[in-house]
């Protein structure tokens, strides 16, 4: 207001001179003066009467200003509260959630270790001892495979009840009437079980023999073998429960089954399938070769260096009888070289040698037949085993793919069939190539020879031919 009065005195001192020209400037100036407090007076009574009302409402909204401010506060102690509870809670959860993981995993464990146990135990069954498992055990098997029954460990309870029943009932051992194929009969013969410890016993029915029972290789089922030693008195008071005499095998049934796996030469042959039979067909092939080159090799008579020579020297001018008599009495293939070589004596050395060398070339085929086809058995043979081997082997990964590798046993003895044919292959091969080698030693011996003697004679020919022209030179 202070900072206004000029320009507000100087308009209205302007207004009062505008309207009354006549008065003068002093009157003019009280007038206005008069005029400015009278609205000053008005102007502070309406400041004061605005005051007292800015005072008056200024209180109402101080204490709603206050109460919210109240309420901000409750609220933000709410907030931190709440923040401090959903914290607690994540928390809570996230052990929780933890604790359930670990309850999961060990229920997840324990029935692992149930599945594992009882596969144990059925794996870990004395040989006849699986007829006599409660019906239940194969419920406990499906039992793993449904997820909704194995929620509470349910499962692994009822394993371990199982489980600890077997321990009890085995303990001291115990007999139970079953029945059994005693070994070299294919009958089932009624009798009563024994176990004891790590080995079963069986004993025919109405006091029979009595024996030891091993799993049969390959069918995985139970078989007697009976022990002649073991005399009825002391068989009958073990199998009644009784102090008696009992047969140990040390080596753990191992040297019957051992005898089991060795079987006949045809039971040995069959493991190694269809290829097996190949080989076999190979081998009598090359077998047959073999005697029919030895019989070839036989009836080859080439004379030796000295009888040649001497047959040899009879080949001079008017000693032709002599010469035929002495190539008569060589043999035969020696013979037939020397005599095609007389009967063109006569020709030039180029159409003799040509003559002699188709003698050389008749025989070597002969002699030299089939010897490649035994090379190539001698080849094969070893192969073949190796496809038998390959395709054996095939089918024993596509096993383990579906079963696993939890039988090292049953793996080792199928690939031990399957090397069948390896060594079917390497028994036809070494002889063959044994044979090969010594019948073309000889037979290359012998050609080797009869074209040392195709070259003599021709030498010796030559050597006749220039005598007698000697002798027509000289005058007579």
């Amino acid at each position: 207001m202070k900072s206004h009065f000029p320009i507000g005195l100087a308009a209205l001192l302007i207004s009062v001179v505008a309207l009354r020209g006549a008065e003068s400037i002093d009157d003019a100036l009280k007038r206005a003066a008069l005029d400015y407090g009278q609205r000053l007076r008005l102007a502070n009574e309406e400041l004061i009467r605005t005051r007292e009302r800015i005072a008056r409402e200024k209180a109402p909204l101080l204490e709603a200003m206050r109460i919210a401010e109240n309420r901000i506060v409750a609220a933000e102690a709410e907030t931190t509260r709440l923040t401090t509870g959903q914290e607690q809670s994540a928390d809570n959860y996230r052990k929780v959630y933890r604790e359930a993981d670990a309850f999961r995993k060990n229920e997840g464990y324990l029935n692992t270790v149930a599945h594992d146990s009882l596969s144990a135990f059925e794996e870990g069954l004395l040989p006849g001892e699986r007829q006599f498992l409660p019906e239940g055990v194969a419920a406990l098997h499906d039992g793993f495979n449904d997820p909704a029954k194995l929620a509470g460990g349910q499962k692994a309870i009822e394993v371990a009840d199982l489980l600890l029943a077997r321990v009890q009932l085995s303990l001291g051992g115990y007999t139970a009437a079953g029945s059994s194929p005693i070994e070299g009969d294919n009958r089932l013969v009624d009798g009563t079980y024994a176990f004891v410890g790590p080995e079963a016993f069986f004993r025919s029915g109405q006091g029979g023999a009595a024996g030891t029972v091993r799993v049969r290789e390959g069918t995985g089922r139970p078989v007697a073998f009976l022990l002649p030693g073991w005399k009825p008195a002391p068989a009958d008071a073990f199998f009644q429960g009784r102090m008696g005499t009992i047969f140990a095998d040390a080596s753990a049934g191992k040297a019957l089954r051992l005898k089991e796996t060795k079987g006949t030469v045809w039971e040995h042959i069959n493991k190694g399938g269809v290829i097996s039979y190949a080989i076999l067909c190979v081998g009598l092939l090359s077998f047959l070769l073999t005697v029919l080159k030895i019989r070839d090799l036989a009836r080859m008579a080439v004379d030796g260096p000295e009888t040649v020579q001497r047959c040899l020297d009879t080949m001079a001018p008017g000693r032709s009888k002599e010469t035929e008599l002495a190539v008569r009495s060589l043999k035969a293939n020696t013979r037939e070289l020397f005599a095609a070589g007389l009967r063109h004596i006569g020709k030039p050395k180029e159409q003799l040698e040509e003559y002699l060398y188709a003698v050389l070339l008749r025989q070597r085929l002969h002699y030299e037949r089939r010897l490649p086809l035994l090379a190539v058995i001698a080849t094969a043979a070893p192969l073949m085993g190796l496809l038998g081997t390959v395709t054996g082997m095939v089918r024993t990964f596509a096993l383990i793919t579906v079963f696993g590798t939890g039988n090292a046993g049953k793996l080792a003895s199928g690939i031990s069939e399957v090397l069948v044919c390896t060594e079917l292959g390497l028994m036809v091969a070494i002889p063959t190539l044994v044979a090969h080698g010594f019948l073309s030693h000889r037979i290359q011996r012998n050609l080797s020879l009869l074209e040392r003697y195709a070259v003599e004679f021709v030498t010796a020919a030559q050597s006749e031919k220039s005598s007698e022209a000697c002798k027509e030179s000289i005058p007579a």
